[in-house]
C-alpha cells in the first residue's frame, strides 16, 4: 500500500487542504499544534470511520462548521483507490453520511459500513473487524499513536494479553475451547433428550410381538369367512343366470308385443298415407292442365338471346358516356386556349416595354406574336367545332340506344313471367310422378308389414305364461343375498379388526425405528463428547500453546533486537516474559518500566511497536499494509545519538513508505521528503 495523497475540508485545523505524499520516507515538520497528527487521523478516519471511544465527529470536524470530508488516494494491490468520507453536523451531533468509492476510475456511493467492508477487504484483514470500534492489526501495524503504544506498556498484563491475542488471532483457539465447552453441554442435554425419548423402546417391542401374534389369528378367520363367502356368491351367480334366462324370455315376449304394436301404427300410417297421395295426385293433375292452357305452346328459348341484346345495348351507352366525359374536358380546355391567345393579342397591341427583360418591344415583334397567336386561335377554333360536333352525335345515338334498351326490357318482362310458369308445368309433373312412386312403394311395404304381423303372432304363441318357476328363482336368489350379508358383515368385522392390528402394528414399528435411531444417537452423542472433552480440546489448547510460545520467542527477539538498535547500554537489558510484559533489568536488578529516563521509555516503547508489526506482518502473511509505516513522535525524549541510531533502524525497515510525525529538525537529514506544516490564526495549511 502507498497513500499518494489526502484532501481535508473542514477538518479539525484545516479548512480546505490538499498533501500529495510521494514513495519511500517522509517527515510531517511543524510545531506542535500545527496540524500533524490532525492529518494522521484524517487518514484513519478515511480509511475506517468514526469509531466510538477512539475517533468522534465532533472531534473531526472543524469548530463552526456543517459539513466536513476527507478524500484518500492510494495505491494497493496495484489497483488506484480514492475514498471519500463525509462529516455532518446535525441536532444530535456530527455523524458520518454516505461517502463514495471509486476503484481504477469506476466509483459508487456507499454508506460507512459499506466503505468500511471495501477497506477490509483491500486490507485483507479478517471480517470480523467490520463490527469492532478499533482496528488492531491496522493501528499495531501502520499507525499508532505514541502515547497509546506507551499504555499498552503500562496497562494490565490480562488486559494486555488479551489484545495481544487478539491481534494475533491466537484468541480463536481459546473461543474455539469455549464453543467446544458449550458444544459438549449442548450435546449432553441432547444427548439425555434421546434417552428420555428412548426409554420405552423394550415395551414397544414386546407389544409388537404380541400384536403380531393376534393378527396371526385373525388371519386364519378372514380366510375361513373368504372361502364360504366365496362359495355363496358361486351360488347366487348360477340362480341368477337361470333368473336372467327367464326374465331374457320375457323380456323377448314383451318385445314381440310392442313389435305388433308398431306394426300396426306403421300399416295404419301408410294406408292414411296412401289415400293423401291419391287425392293430392288428382290436384296436381288439375293444376298441370290449368297451366298447359295458359302457356299455349310458347316458347321461352328466345329469352337468353335477348338478355345478351341487352347486355351489349347497355355496353354501348356505357362507352359513350365515358367518351362524352373526356370530350366535355377537352372542350373546356381548348375554350380556356382561346381565352388564353385572345388575351395575349389584346395585350400585345398596346404594350412598348418588355415587363420580363425591360427592353422595347418593337412592332416587327409584335406583328409576329400576333400572327402567331391567330395560327393557334384557328386551329382551337376548328378543334373545338370537330369535338362539339361529336359530342353531338354520341348524344343522339344514346337516345336511340335507350329507347330500344325501353322495348326490349318490356319485352324481357314478359318472358319471365313464361319462364316461371314453364318451371312450375315441369315442377308439378316431377311431383306427381314422384307421388306415383311412392304410392306403388307404399302398396308393396303395407304388403310386407302384414307378412311381418302374422309371423310375431306366431312367436307368441310359443311363449309359455308360467310365472311359477319365475317366483321360485327369485326367492332363492333372496335367501341367498341374505346369507351373503350376514357373512360380509362378520368378515368385515373382522377385517377391521384385523385392520387396527396392522396399523397398530406399522406404528409400532415406526415408533420402534424412531427409538432404535434415538438410541443410535445416544451412542453417538457420548462418543462425541468423549472426543471433545477427552482429545479434541487438548489438541486445541496444545495448538495455542505452541502458537503462543512461537509468537512470544519471536516477539521476544525483535524487541530486543530492536531496543539494542536505539539504546546501546551494557548494564540495561530488556526482555518479555509471558504474558508479553516488559522485563527490565539494570545490573541485574529488575526495574519498573516507569523508572526509565524518556527516551528509554520512547525506544522501549518503539522498539515494542515495531516488534508487533513484525510479528503480526509474518503471521498474516496476506495483508496487503506491510509496505507502509507510519510513526507519531517516535523520537520524543531521545537523544542525538538515539536520533541517529533510529535512522539506521529506519534503513533496515524493509518497507516502502514511511511517514514520520516530529519537531525534531535533525531527521529531516535522513527522510526523503519533508513537508512543513504552519498554523496562522486558527488554520492549518502547507508551507
Amino acid at each position: 500500500m502507498k497513500i499518494k495523497s489526502i484532501r481535508l475540508r473542514n477538518i479539525r485545523s484545516y479548512v480546505d487542504q490538499r498533501v500529495d505524499f510521494p514513495k519511500g520516507s517522509i517527515l510531517l515538520s511543524g510545531n506542535i499544534g500545527s496540524g500533524k497528527t490532525s492529518l494522521l487521523l484524517a487518514i484513519d478516519f478515511a480509511l475506517f470511520g468514526l469509531r466510538r471511544g477512539n475517533l468522534s465527529g465532533s472531534g473531526l470536524l472543524r469548530k463552526g462548521a456543517e459539513e466536513g470530508s476527507v478524500e484518500l488516494e492510494f495505491d494497493i494491490s496495484d489497483k488506484n483507490i480514492l475514498i471519500k468520507r463525509n462529516l455532518k453536523k446535525t441536532i444530535n451531533g456530527v455523524s458520518q453520511s454516505a461517502g463514495y468509492y471509486s476503484e481504477d476510475g469506476s466509483s459508487e456511493d456507499l454508506t460507512p459500513v459499506e466503505l468500511k467492508q471495501k477497506i477490509l477487504t483491500l486490507f485483507n484483514y479478517p471480517k470480523e473487524f467490520l463490527t469492532k470500534s478499533k482496528s488492531l492489526i491496522y493501528n499495531y501495524t501502520v499507525y499508532t499513536p505514541q502515547e497509546e503504544m506507551k499504555a499498552i506498556l503500562l496497562a494490565d498484563s490480562k488486559e494486555r494479553l488479551n489484545i495481544l491475542r487478539r491481534v494475533f488471532g491466537i484468541d480463536k483457539y481459546k473461543l474455539i475451547v469455549e464453543n467446544s465447552r458449550i458444544l459438549v453441554s449442548d450435546l449432553k442435554g441432547k444427548k439425555k433428550e434421546f434417552e428420555i425419548r428412548s426409554s420405552d423402546l423394550d415395551s414397544l417391542v414386546s407389544e409388537k410381538k404380541i400384536k403380531e401374534l393376534e393378527i396371526k389369528d385373525f388371519g386364519s378367520s378372514l380366510e375361513k369367512l373368504k372361502q364360504s363367502l366365496n362359495n355363496v356368491s358361486v351360488e347366487i351367480e348360477s340362480k341368477k343366470r337361470e333368473l336372467e334366462e327367464f326374465e331374457e324370455k320375457s323380456k323377448r315376449r314383451d318385445g314381440v308385443m310392442k313389435n305388433l304394436d308398431i306394426l300396426n301404427n306403421i300399416i295404419e300410417s301408410l294406408a292414411e298415407n296412401f289415400s293423401k297421395n291419391n287425392s293430392e295426385i288428382k290436384k296436381l293433375n288439375e293444376d298441370i292442365d290449368s297451366l298447359e292452357e295458359s302457356i299455349d305452346g310458347k316458347s321461352v328459348e328466345n329469352s337468353e338471346s335477348l338478355k345478351n341484346e341487352v347486355l351489349e345495348i347497355e355496353n354501348e351507352i356505357r362507352v359513350l358516356e365515358s367518351e362524352n366525359k373526356h370530350i366535355v374536358r377537352s372542350i373546356g380546355e381548348i375554350e380556356f386556349g382561346i381565352k388564353s391567345s385572345e388575351k395575349i393579342k389584346s395585350e400585345i397591341e398596346v404594350i412598348d416595354v418588355c415587363p420580363t427583360c425591360r427592353q422595347e418591344v418593337s412592332e416587327a415583334h409584335k406583328c409576329s406574336i400576333d400572327e402567331k397567336e391567330d395560327v393557334n386561335l384557328r386551329d382551337l377554333k376548328r378543334n373545338l367545332e370537330e369535338h362539339n360536333k361529336k359530342e353531338d352525335e354520341n348524344d343522339k345515338r344514346m337516345f336511340e340506344l335507350k329507347e330500344k334498351l325501353e322495348r326490349f326490357r318490356i319485352v324481357q318482362g314478359d318472358y319471365s313471367v313464361l319462364k316461371i310458369k314453364h318451371e312450375n308445368l315441369l315442377e308439378k309433373r316431377e311431383r306427381v310422378a314422384n307421388l306415383v312412386d311412392e304410392k306403388s312403394l307404399m302398396k308393396k311395404e303395407i304388403g310386407s308389414f302384414n307378412s311381418q304381423k302374422i309371423d310375431l303372432n306366431k312367436v307368441m304363441d310359443s311363449f309359455p305364461d308360467n310365472f311359477e318357476i319365475f317366483n321360485s328363482l327369485k326367492s332363492s336368489v333372496d335367501e341367498l343375498l341374505k346369507k351373503k350379508n350376514e357373512l360380509s358383515s362378520q368378515y368385515s368385522s373382522v377385517e377391521t379388526r384385523f385392520g387396527m392390528l396392522s396399523e397398530r402394528i406399522e406404528n409400532l414399528s415406526s415408533e420402534i425405528s424412531k427409538k432404535l435411531v434415538y438410541r443410535e444417537r445416544v451412542v453417538k452423542y457420548s462418543q462425541l463428547v468423549d472426543y471433545i472433552e477427552k482429545e479434541f480440546v487438548q489438541l486445541i489448547q496444545t495448538i495455542e500453546r505452541s502458537m503462543m510460545k512461537k509468537v512470544h520467542s519471536d516477539f521476544d527477539a525483535l524487541f530486543k533486537t530492536w531496543f539494542g538498535s536505539l539504546i546501546e547500554s551494557e548494564d540495561l537489558e530488556l526482555s518479555l516474559d509471558y504474558e508479553f510484559s516488559p522485563i527490565i533489568s539494570q545490573n541485574g536488578h529488575d526495574i519498573d518500566y516507569g523508572h526509565l529516563s524518556g527516551g528509554e521509555r520512547t525506544a522501549a516503547a518503539l522498539a515494542y511497536r515495531l516488534a508487533l508489526n513484525q510479528v503480526i506482518n509474518t503471521i498474516m502473511s496476506s495483508i496487503n499494509t506491510k509496505d507502509i509505516l507510519i510513526l507519531d513522535e517516535p523520537t520524543d525524549g531521545f537523544s542525538s545519538e538515539q536520533v541517529d541510531k533510529l535512522r539506521l533502524v529506519l534503513e533496515s525497515l524493509d518497507v516502502e513508505q514511511t511517514i514520520i510525525v516530529s519537531h525534531d529538525p535533525k531527521i529531516e537529514s535522513f527522510v526523503d521528503e519533508v513537508i512543513r506544516f504552519e498554523k496562522k490564526e486558527g488554520e492549518s495549511f502547507i508551507c
